[in-house]
């Protein structure tokens, strides 16, 4: 599976009303370290098995993916300096929208335009994702549960994973989905799917699948016809900005426009899911801050 992954990131201390603007860059530099090392880890095409009576490696070849990873930056504004040992994973893009909240415009303009010339030269990507530079996968089955998806209900139906927060307390681990229900007037004219539910077996359980208020992920993962059909489409050119914000219209709007987005019902929450690195919802909750 060729998979062409596009992350958002960009750093300037601020005033730390969101993680790109906090005064101290070590959160930041965590997170894109680990979202970095662990899509190499679950995706990369490099993999060895440990030969005890010899003492060397083997190569191995698991069937795993070929992962082109793109990172969108402005100017000079970014922790990539204080990532040097991951130098090699990764091809750098300098974009510059003028606005660092239109950065993710250019990324998939970067996106929109890799895919097409992929296509024209017979090597297709299977799948082209966004990421906003906070968002961890940690699922290998990620992409075939995203496929088994689309064969079950077709490409106009798009899948967006539930994002997560964990919180670490008194011994405890709790799973927080951090997207509930919000402003149900900026999604509606795109919803004509909330009546339908959907399900899936998988592994000996009925999994369902729905279409929330919310659709929002931080990032959404396209198969090779639905990027065809989208980026035909030009809406990766449309610096519209009218949901929510910048950040949430540049990740989600354009898929509002092209396809009908589900999410796994929370009952089911687990089936696809990724993790945001910040803590920043939580804090939302007064009782938890």
């Amino acid at each position: 599976m060729r998979l062409l992954l596009g992350v958002v990131h960009y750093y300037s201390p601020g005033d730390g009303r969101h993680g790109s603007l906090a005064r101290d860059p070590l959160p930041r530099v965590r997170a894109l370290r680990e979202l970095i090392l662990q899509l190499h880890r679950l995706f990369g095409a490099s993999a060895a098995s440990l030969n005890h009576m010899a003492r060397r490696l083997d190569a191995v070849h698991d069937h795993a993916d070929q992962l082109d990873l793109r990172l969108c930056v402005m100017q000079d504004r970014h922790v990539l300096s204080e990532l040097p040992e991951l130098q090699g994973l990764y091809h750098t893009t300098q974009c510059d929208p003028g606005n660092p909240l239109l950065l993710g415009f250019g990324c998939q303009q970067m996106l929109a335009s890799l895919a097409q010339q992929a296509e024209a030269e017979g090597e297709p990507y299977d799948y082209v994702g966004y990421l906003e530079d906070d968002i961890l996968i940690t699922d290998p089955d990620f992409f075939l549960k995203l496929r088994r998806f689309n064969v079950a209900f077709g490409d106009d139906c798009l899948l967006m994973p539930n994002r997560i927060e964990t919180l670490e307390r008194s011994g405890q681990i709790c799973r927080f989905y951090i997207d509930g229900d919000y402003n149900p007037s900026a999604s509606e004219p795109y919803r004509r799917s909330g009546h339908r539910q959907l399900c899936l077996e998988h592994l000996g359980e009925l999994i369902r699948f729905e279409q929330p208020y919310n659709l929002h992920s931080g990032c959404f993962f396209l198969n090779r016809r639905q990027a065809s059909t989208y980026f035909a489409a030009g809406h990766a050119q449309d610096l519209d900005v009218s949901f929510h914000s910048p950040l949430e219209s540049a990740a989600t709007l354009g898929m509002l426009k092209t396809f009908q987005l589900f999410k796994p019902a929370l009952s089911c929450g687990r089936f696809l899911t990724v993790e945001h690195a910040g803590r920043n919802f939580m804090g939302l909750v007064p009782q938890l801050s």
